[in-house]
C-alpha cells in the first residue's frame, strides 16, 4: 500500500515538474566566442601586446640583454681564473636580467587579469540584462549544453549588444 501511495505521489510530482519545464524559457551562450568577438577585448589585447613590445624594448631590459651578450662574447676569450670570475659575474647578470624580465611579465599579467575580470563582469551583466528583459529563466554556458537548437544560442545577440554599447 505504501508503495502504491509513493508511486502515485512520485508520478504526480513528475508530471507537475515536466509541465513546469515546458514553460521555462532557456538559452545558452558561448562565453569564449563572446570574449573573442567583443571589440573591447580585441582592443585590450592590442594594448597589452603593445605594452609587452614596449617593455621588451625598454632601455633597462635591452641594455641588460646587450650586456649579457657582450659578457658571453668576452667569456670565450678569457682563460683560467679570469674566465671563472667572469662566468660568476655573468651568472649574477643573468639572474638580474631574469628578475627584471619576471617583474615586467608579472605586472603585465596582473593588469591583464584585472582587465579580463572587468570584461567578464561586463559580459555577465549583459547576459543578465538580456535574460531579464527577454523573460529567460535560464541562460547557461554552451560548454554545459549537450544538445541545444541553434535558435537557443544567444551568443551573437549578446556580442552585438556589447559591441553596440562599446563604440570607440
Amino acid at each position: 500500500m505504501r508503495r502504491i501511495i509513493f508511486l502515485i505521489i512520485a508520478a504526480g510530482l513528475l508530471i507537475s515538474f515536466s509541465a513546469r519545464a515546458e514553460e521555462l524559457k532557456m538559452g545558452y551562450v558561448d562565453v569564449f566566442y563572446i570574449f573573442s568577438e567583443y571589440n573591447k577585448t580585441k582592443d585590450y589585447e592590442d594594448i597589452i601586446t603593445k605594452k609587452k613590445e614596449k617593455a621588451e624594448k625598454d632601455n633597462k631590459l635591452l641594455s641588460k640583454k646587450e650586456e649579457l651578450l657582450k659578457m658571453q662574447d668576452t667569456l670565450g676569450l678569457l682563460k683560467g681564473e679570469e674566465q671563472i670570475k667572469h662566468r660568476e659575474k655573468m651568472q649574477k647578470a643573468i639572474i638580474e636580467y631574469r628578475n627584471l624580465e619576471e617583474q615586467v611579465v608579472t605586472e603585465l599579467k596582473k593588469e591583464s587579469d584585472e582587465k579580463m575580470q572587468e570584461l567578464w563582469e561586463e559580459i555577465r551583466d549583459e547576459i543578465n540584462d538580456y535574460a531579464v528583459k527577454g523573460g529567460f529563466d535560464f541562460i547557461v554556458n554552451k560548454s554545459s549544453v549537450l544538445y541545444g537548437k541553434e535558435a537557443a544560442d544567444l551568443s551573437k545577440k549578446i556580442v552585438k549588444r556589447l559591441n553596440d554599447k562599446y563604440k570607440k
